[in-house]
């Protein structure tokens, strides 16, 4: 995929991004107003980006992030879910595209890992110094940074698992003339 890509009208590519930027946001007022499923809509709200930088290209992806960046900003009431999707979910989409893209199967675990530690440890000390109140662990921190290697791989694989459930069966009735 092109980081532009101009076969696509641009009524098509903001009618798109219109309607991905407001399931996000939907996603990300579910996980900050329920009292459960909170990582569900979450990782709900990450799979968006997905659908805009293989349909249509990277530079749109980018724009919905940073569009839909914006708006949680204002309208999400929890800081600490604004500030998950800002580091990590908004943005995971287009870093997995990206990586998806090198061949080699070991480079490429190894940078999605490295981007998801990097989020995590940015997480960690803005709850820390930030949001003080807003997360208390009640397991050791290498233990829990254990377990969010493997919920990543999870995470990872059950992305995956979308991306090709969209191509093979919703792909067609979205965008039927393509």
């Amino acid at each position: 995929m092109i980081f532009r890509n101009h076969s696509i009208p641009i009524q098509k590519k903001i009618s798109l991004g219109g309607i991905l930027a407001a399931l996000i946001i939907i996603c990300l007022m579910a996980a900050a107003w329920l009292p459960t499923n909170k990582l569900f809509f979450l990782a709900a709200s990450s799979l968006f980006s997905s659908v805009m930088v293989t349909k249509v290209d990277l530079a749109s992806a980018l724009l919905l992030y940073g569009t839909t960046s914006i708006l949680a900003f204002f309208v999400i009431p929890s800081k600490a879910i604004f500030v998950a999707y800002i580091l990590f979910f908004g943005i995971y989409g287009i870093v997995k595209f990206l990586c998806e893209r090198i061949h080699l199967s070991v480079l490429r675990w190894a940078l999605k890992l490295l981007f998801f530690n990097i989020a995590l440890g940015i997480s960690y000390l803005l709850i820390n110094t930030v949001f003080i109140g807003e997360f208390a662990a009640k397991l050791p921190i290498q233990l829990l940074w254990g377990l969010m290697q493997v919920v990543f791989i999870i995470y990872d694989f059950m992305y995956t698992l979308f991306i090709s459930y969209y191509y093979e069966k919703l792909d067609k009735r979205i965008w039927p003339s393509r």
